[in-house]
């Protein structure tokens, strides 16, 4: 259909005003897109595997950051809340309608079809994006503190796999101890030991110092298989190859106990804490959200008609404000139910006060209890024990001690060994526990560091 002349002056000013309204600032997203920084999605990131080393707490820590499918997890929380924030602060967009008809056709006898209505509209948000951007900006604070315990987390998690991978190996090591003093000392390298068991052994005899042999040898199997199912749990965690472990640091024991009182205070800014804290704001700040976004947005519009007057066919304009008429109670109904949901938030908060603070000093109070256990056992127990086997073994070769003495020194010793680095390993994982929830980092800052880098990596260097 062809516009004539003067319609294409009306379409020229209309463009116009579409063009205005798009471009500014006022309207538009608020920012330059040059200042906008380009979004990545965080995915895996091509990684060298580490040489073959010696693994301690700090090293696979910091390699479980770099890995950690949770943390990355937690970097794309961030992205979204970080679009929430922009959606938020963006005015809708304008909008315009055309109508063709055969109205002047019909008045003027001319007949056809032409343009006879162009409007533009824009609604006005009014207060509510006020609201909206401090409800995203406290979201996006409550995603920062949570990618913070997300790390805590992961450091708790590989903690207790390394000190179970420490606990294995040591026990390993005792169980290949505990056989190599069974094959020397009775009758596997008797070639090798200079006089050992030289006196006369009854059948009875040999058949004990056998089966002792045998569990040394059932022993030793069964922690090497133990030590193989937390080598392998420890790899898949940190994401590396099992060439990459030669060794891991020996368990010890623990030998600073963090003060309470220190704890305590450092809880009260606990990452998790926070993030809560953020999210009671934010529901807070939802209230006056849906107070402000009961009515559709007013809009205000121009027009322009073409129609035949009694001069002939004419142009008219318009502005046009339109604005909703609350005809039912949705105000109080919509601020009730955020209201509701922030007493949730707050309640939440009050739940997870008393939850940390309750595990705190539970934890605190057990690994003090393991810690002094393991003091008393090893002056009391396993030094005792070491020197009973040393002396029967000497008096059962010299033929002073029976084999009955010599079996119950053996087991009684190394069931002391075991034993004592059960309580090494009970008092390891309760320490880490505590610093979980005083939400204190479990090793030093150097993780820190690391987890700013993958960060940085994972988001592509924004």
């Amino acid at each position: 259909m062809p516009i004539k002349p003067s319609d294409k002056n009306v379409l020229l000013i209309v463009v116009m005003l579409i063009t205005a309204s798009v471009t500014n600032p006022s309207i538009a997203q608020p920012g330059n897109q040059s200042d906008v920084q380009p979004s990545t999605q965080p995915g895996d990131q091509p990684y060298t595997q580490p040489a073959p080393q010696q693994w301690t707490l700090t090293s696979s820590v910091q390699q479980a950051i770099i890995t950690s499918p949770e943390l990355k997890k937690a970097m794309a929380e961030l992205g979204v809340r970080q679009a929430d924030i922009d959606l938020s602060s963006m005015w809708p967009d304008p909008e315009i309608g055309f109508k063709v008809d055969n109205k002047m056709g019909q008045d003027d006898g001319a007949g056809g079809y032409d343009l006879t209505d162009i409007t533009v509209t824009q609604s006005i948000p009014m207060s509510r994006m006020k609201y909206q951007e401090e409800a995203a900006a406290a979201s996006m604070k409550a995603a920062h503190f949570s990618q913070q315990f997300r790390s805590l987390q992961v450091q708790n998690r590989v903690s207790k796999v390394f000190h179970q991978l420490q606990f294995a190996s040591a026990k390993l090591s005792l169980a290949e101890k505990q056989l190599k003093l069974a094959n020397e000392m009775y009758g596997q390298d008797k070639g090798q030991s200079q006089g050992i068991v030289v006196r006369y052994l009854s059948p009875l005899e040999k058949m004990r110092l056998t089966i002792i042999r045998e569990e040394a040898r059932q022993a030793s199997g069964s922690a090497e298989g133990k030590y193989k199912e937390a080598l392998s749990e420890f790899v898949k965690l940190l994401h590396i190859n099992m060439d990459s472990v030669a060794s891991v640091s020996e368990l010890l024991p623990v030998s600073d106990i963090p003060n309470l009182k220190q704890l305590s205070d450092l809880q009260n800014s606990h990452a998790q804490l926070s993030s809560q804290q953020q999210e009671v704001q934010a529901a807070n700040h939802n209230i006056d959200v849906a107070r402000s976004t009961q009515m559709i947005d007013p809009s205000i519009g121009l027009s322009w008609q073409r129609d035949t007057l009694f001069t002939g066919r004419e142009n008219i304009y318009a502005i046009m404000f339109n604005i909703q008429i609350p005809l039912t109670d949705r105000k109080t109904t919509a601020e009730s139910k955020a209201t509701y949901k922030a007493s949730q938030q707050k309640i939440e908060l009050q739940l997870l006060k008393r939850e940390l603070k309750i595990n705190l000093n539970r934890s605190y109070t057990h690994l003090n209890h393991v810690v002094e256990q393991a003091v008393e056992y090893k002056k009391k127990v396993l030094k005792p024990a070491g020197k009973m086997l040393e002396l029967t073994n000497k008096g059962f070769t010299s033929g002073e001690l029976n084999i009955l003495a010599l079996v119950d020194a053996n087991n009684t010793y190394f069931d002391a060994r075991l034993t004592y680095l059960d309580l090494i390993y009970q008092a390891r994982i309760e320490l880490a526990e505590v610093k979980l929830y005083a939400g204190q980092l479990i090793t030093d800052t150097q993780v820190q560091s690391a987890s700013t880098n993958s960060a940085n990596l994972n988001m592509g260097g924004r």
